[in-house]
């Protein structure tokens, strides 16, 4: 059986090509809900389409759409968290805060689907909606290290409200910079995010 579910068409086995189209899938998904001026409404003809691919295939890796956003979401996620997880490996406590944000703001203002998909109001989506809050969680942990005095849970293993609180505030800045409201360079927005989370004791070396 295994052999027959690996045979090689134009030498790509199938778990290969099953792994393309799903990255194909994956592709358009971005496309799609990382589009501001995109449908809102998410169908599998929409999907298919942008990805060239038959809808037959969909199945393939997903049960139906909401499974897809949400892999989606935590396909573009996992490159954030990759990326910024990468530059914080050499930060120190002294410049975790500003090297983390600087990646962070690196990956959206490069691929602004990702940044659309993860902090723009114009995401409607529901799945994506409630995705959004559970990466609460995940960056809190990605900066814990360098924030670890501010972010400790306790001994239940709750974060504490000025993680929420600093997590909440940073996304919402990052959706009003992609959508226009606020007019500064990447730079600009950089360095506004290191002084406003000192203010509030969180990434200062005395904190």
């Amino acid at each position: 059986m295994t052999e027959l579910n690996n045979r090689l068409y134009g030498g790509v086995g199938t778990d290969e090509r099953v792994a393309q189209r799903r990255q194909q899938l994956l592709q358009a998904g971005l496309e799609i809900l990382g589009n501001p001026q995109g449908d809102a409404d998410l169908t599998l003809r929409t999907i298919c389409a942008e990805a060239r691919l038959a809808q037959r295939y969909f199945y393939e890796s997903f049960t139906d759409k909401d499974e897809f956003a949400a892999a989606v979401f935590d396909w573009a996620l996992n490159r954030v968290i990759t990326e910024t997880e990468g530059a914080l490996a050499s930060a120190t406590f002294r410049n975790g805060t500003r090297v983390g944000l600087s990646e962070l703001v690196k990956v959206i203002a490069n691929d602004r689907r990702i940044g659309e998909l993860l902090f723009s109001r114009h995401q409607v989506n529901a799945v994506i909606v409630a995705k959004r809050f559970e990466s609460t969680a995940t960056f809190v942990a990605l900066f814990s290290t360098q924030l670890l005095r501010d972010f400790r849970r306790d001994q239940v293993g709750r974060t504490p409200l000025l993680s929420h609180f600093v997590v909440g505030g940073v996304a919402q800045t990052l959706g009003a910079w992609l959508n226009g409201d606020v007019e500064l360079s990447r730079q600009e927005l950089i360095d506004e995010l290191v002084d406003m989370l000192a203010a509030h004791g969180v990434g200062r070396q005395d904190s």
